[in-house]
């Protein structure tokens, strides 16, 4: 009995040891995640997507209508903390596109990278084209073309 209690042992140690490990590499990678009301900086090249609403749509502003979106393709993927599906519990999610939004005229599409400082939202009712939302607060104009990959 004792020659099968020491290997056990030594088992349950080097998987103590790895859970340990993993633990703060996790708690890491949720402590750079963003929550909504964060301001963030971000950068990447600026798309319009169309979007256009059926006739019969549920959603009045949308019925018949064409809604454009400013999509910012994010340089560097971004980790936000999203609710999940079943019971709304944060989850860290890293995305690669949000939406912009401001009050003031929204940026061209363009194929240069551009950086834009600002407060993440969630996309509470589904009426977005993205989850999360980008308000603008600044703008740099950036100058640095984009190398098309082949």
């Amino acid at each position: 009995m004792k020659s099968f209690i020491a290997p056990a042992a030594a088992m349950l140690i080097c998987l103590l040891g790895e859970l340990a490990a993993v633990a703060p590499a996790h708690a890491q990678a949720v402590d750079t995640c963003v929550y909504e009301r964060d301001t963030v900086t971000v950068s990447g090249e600026v798309h319009r997507k169309h979007r256009k609403g059926a006739p019969d749509d549920e959603d009045s502003y949308l019925r018949g209508r064409t809604d454009t979106a400013i999509i910012l393709k994010l340089q560097h993927a971004l980790c936000v903390m999203l609710p999940d599906d079943v019971n709304l519990a944060l989850r860290p999610r890293r995305i690669q596109e949000l939406q912009l939004v401001t009050d003031e005229r929204l940026p061209r599409s363009s194929e240069r990278i551009r950086r834009f400082e600002g407060t993440v939202l969630l996309d509470q009712d589904g009426s977005h084209q993205r989850p999360v939302l980008l308000e603008i607060k600044q703008t740099d104009e950036g100058n640095k073309p984009v190398r098309k990959q082949r």
